[in-house]
C-alpha cells in the first residue's frame, strides 16, 4: 500500500489528530488523483484543524484547463475563518519540534561531560546556566503542546482549578478566594486549559508578592463557571499590575522579570487559541484581570 493510500485511509479514521495528520500530509504532497478523495473528506469533516488543513491540500492541486490558478494567501479574502491563527500554529508547532529534535541531545552531551570535567560540578555556574537550557526545552515542549490540535474532552473545570491551587507554591498568608459551580463539566483540551491556568496563577502570585505588603490584605479570586455557549476560568490579583507593553504581553520572549525566559503567557495564549478561544489580560486599578474563554463545543 503506497503512503497515499496509508493516508486516504487515515482521512476515515475517527480520531480527529488521525484525520489531521492525514489531512497535513495532503496540504503537502497532494496530487490530482486525490482531489475527489478529499473533498469528500473536507464535506464530512466538522473539526476546524481537519478542515482547514484539507481546503490547503485541495488548492494545491493542479488547476483545471482554463481555471486561473490559486491565488496566493495574502490576496485572498475567501480563507475559513480561524485560518492564519491555525497555519501559525501548525508552523509553530512544527518548527518547536525541530528545534527540541536538534537542541535536546546535544544539552544532554553537555551535561555529560560538565559532570565529568568541571570540578565541584553541583556548585558551578556550567550547572546553572545548563540548568536553564533544559529549562528552555522544557519550555519548548509546553509551546510544542501548546500549538499541537487540542485534544477535546469532558473534564470537571472546578477539579482541575482546585488541583491547580494545590499545586501552586503559595507563600504564608496569602489567600486563594475560590468562586464557582461544583461538577462544572466542561469540554476543551484538559492540558491546555491547565497550562494556561498554571501560567495565570504564578503570575498573579508572583505580583502579589512583588507588592511588599501584607499578603494577607491581597487575596487573588479565582473565578470559573460555563454558559451554553463558552467556559471560562478569571484570575483577579491585587499585584503591582502588568509593567510591560500590553500590546506585546503575548510575544514570545517578552518579559520584564529577572530570569525568566518570556515564554508563559505566550504559551498560556497560544494554548487558549488553539481551541479558538481567547486569552484576556485586563489591567485593573490595582492589579490584574487575568481571563480565558473558550467555547464549549467539540468542534474547536
Amino acid at each position: 500500500m503506497s503512503s497515499a493510500d496509508s493516508y486516504l485511509r487515515r482521512l476515515r479514521s475517527k480520531v480527529a489528530t488521525d484525520r489531521l495528520e492525514a489531512a497535513r500530509y495532503f496540504a503537502e504532497n497532494a496530487k490530482p488523483a486525490d482531489e475527489k478523495a478529499l473533498r469528500e473528506a473536507a464535506s464530512q469533516e466538522s473539526v476546524a484543524w481537519v478542515r482547514n488543513a484539507l481546503a490547503r491540500a485541495i488548492d494545491r492541486l493542479s488547476p483545471e484547463p482554463g481555471k486561473a490558478p490559486p491565488r496566493g494567501l495574502a490576496d485572498r479574502d475567501d480563507l475559513p475563518e480561524g485560518f492564519a491563527s491555525q497555519v501559525h500554529a501548525e508552523a509553530l508547532e512544527t518548527t518547536t519540534a525541530q528545534l527540541i529534535h536538534e537542541i535536546e541531545p546535544l544539552v544532554g552531551s553537555l551535561r555529560l561531560s560538565a559532570e565529568l570535567e568541571v570540578q565541584n560540578y553541583d556548585a558551578s555556574s556550567t550547572k546553572e546556566n545548563i540548568d536553564r537550557l533544559d529549562d528552555f526545552l522544557a519550555a519548548l515542549s509546553r509551546l510544542r503542546r501548546a500549538a499541537s490540535a487540542p485534544r477535546l474532552d469532558e473534564f470537571s473545570l472546578d477539579e482541575l482549578v482546585e488541583e491547580i491551587i494545590q499545586t501552586v507554591d503559595l507563600p504564608a498568608g496569602l489567600e486563594i478566594q475560590k468562586s464557582g459551580p461544583q461538577h462544572c463539566i466542561v469540554v476543551g483540551d484538559r492540558t491546555l486549559v491547565q497550562m494556561s491556568v498554571v501560567n495565570g496563577m504564578r503570575n498573579a502570585v508572583e505580583a502579589t508578592v512583588a507588592t511588599g505588603a501584607e499578603l494577607n490584605e491581597l487575596p487573588i479570586a479565582v473565578t470559573w463557571g460555563r454558559t451554553d455557549r463558552d467556559c471560562w476560568v478569571s484570575i483577579v490579583d491585587n499585584g503591582i499590575g502588568f509593567k510591560g507593553n500590553l500590546s506585546r504581553a503575548f510575544d514570545i520572549g517578552t518579559t520584564t522579570k529577572d530570569g525568566h525566559m518570556g515564554m508563559g503567557l505566550a504559551i498560556a495564549n497560544q494554548s487558549i487559541a488553539s481551541m479558538s478561544g481567547q486569552l484576556l489580560l485586563v489591567p485593573n486599578e490595582r492589579g490584574v484581570r487575568f481571563e480565558l474563554r473558550w467555547p464549549q463545543s467539540k468542534e474547536a
